[in-house]
């Protein structure tokens, strides 16, 4: 079974987020850029993938969030395709002001 996580923080900046995760999960996030989402940091081990991207990036259109149900939220990670939902769940909870936001299952 795959799990979808979505976490999302009011405090920090993506790069300070990137920092954290990095250090609780053990990996390395790479700086990329999206039209679409604009500036973001990415991070991939095996099927698991992560991006931490902002909420409102000034490029879009003004009212347009990728995540409009957690507008109150500018940074965004994606935990994407892991088995190990829990585990990754446990561990990003040292990280203080970042917040699980929603769980999405695919088997």
């Amino acid at each position: 079974m795959k799990y979808y996580d979505l976490y999302g923080t009011r405090v920090m900046s993506a790069g300070n987020l990137a920092g954290a995760v990095a250090s609780v999960l053990g990996i390395s996030f790479n700086a990329r850029d999206s039209q679409f989402v604009g500036p973001y940091f990415h991070a991939a081990s095996g099927d698991e993938i992560l991006d931490i991207e902002l909420n409102d990036f000034p490029d879009r259109d003004e009212d347009e969030l990728l995540e409009p149900d957690f507008a109150d939220y500018q940074v965004l990670l994606r935990v994407s395709r892991t088995e190990r939902a829990d585990e990754i769940r446990n561990r990003l909870g040292e990280i203080p002001g970042l917040d699980h936001l929603r769980r999405k299952t695919l088997e």
